[in-house]
């Protein structure tokens, strides 16, 4: 479920908006039909912004690598951006886009056949995998290890389904923030997550280390099952960034 709706991020629109259809301009210069918007002249994206790099806020703005992407589809559309602030459990069970509060959910979110079903994903514009972050003196050097050690995990994410299956100790929390907070309080001995989110937070306090990875995966944007003109526009979007460089550009600046 939406806790709130941000403020709008705006992108310079260019060009008439029709009722039903937005036509844009890819960065090639093609010109790429955007498929129905909720809203005329303006993307709306459901995004958990507790999953930095992915997106976090800085300063009451929304920020990070999916958030640069969402203003790079918008851009191609020549439309405005909205950032709808939502639980990623409402985002990854598809209820966020099938009660129509938003046109894309981007938010770090791995592409697998449950999700599938729910809803489209777009081509992958990212390669991730998941990691078991601990305390450095905790004795913890990987899954092996772990022993009976409760493993803090974000609800509704893959890494929660992982430990699940893998016949682990889950404490399931609504988002990753509160996971490595609790790691960092003891209540937790290790949190399974996205590597890129663990090597933030191992950046952030020394005291902590990503001991172990595994199950490499693939992260997509979600549109509403059916649209698929839109679901187009994001993949040559995505197309174009791996082709002229910017998704280079967006990993040096948001991963390293």
């Amino acid at each position: 479920m939406s806790r709130v709706i941000s403020a709008v991020r705006t992108l310079a629109v260019v060009g008439t908006v029709s009722a039903l259809t937005l036509t844009g301009c890819s960065g090639n210069g093609d010109s790429v039909s955007a498929g129905p918007l909720i809203t005329e002249g303006t993307l709306k994206v459901c995004s958990d912004p507790s999953y930095p790099p992915f997106e976090s806020t800085k300063d009451g703005e929304f920020v990070g690598f999916d958030i640069d992407l969402a203003d790079l589809i918008a851009t191609d559309l020549s439309a405005e951006v909205e950032i709808v602030s939502t639980a990623f459990e409402g985002i990854q069970s598809g209820l966020a886009l099938d009660t129509k509060q938003c046109d894309v959910a981007i938010s770090g979110m791995s592409i697998n056949e449950t999700r599938a079903k729910k809803f489209d994903f777009s081509e992958s514009y990212f390669d991730d995998s998941l990691a078991l972050l601990v305390t450095k003196d905790s004795g913890i050097t990987s899954l092996k290890t772990l022993g009976d050690a409760v493993v803090g995990v974000q609800q509704g994410t893959t890494g929660e389904t992982f430990a699940n299956d893998e016949g682990l100790k889950p404490r399931q929390f609504e988002d990753s923030a509160l996971a490595i907070q609790a790691l960092n309080n003891g209540d937790v001995q290790a949190v399974i997550n996205n590597i890129a989110t663990v090597e933030v937070a191992a950046k952030n306090n020394t005291s902590l280390v990503v001991a172990d990875t595994f199950a490499t995966e693939k992260l997509g944007v979600g549109v509403r099952a059916g649209n698929t003109e839109l679901l187009d526009s994001v993949n040559a979007t995505i197309a174009r960034i791996y082709e002229d460089g910017t998704h280079k550009s967006l990993v040096e600046k948001w991963m390293q």
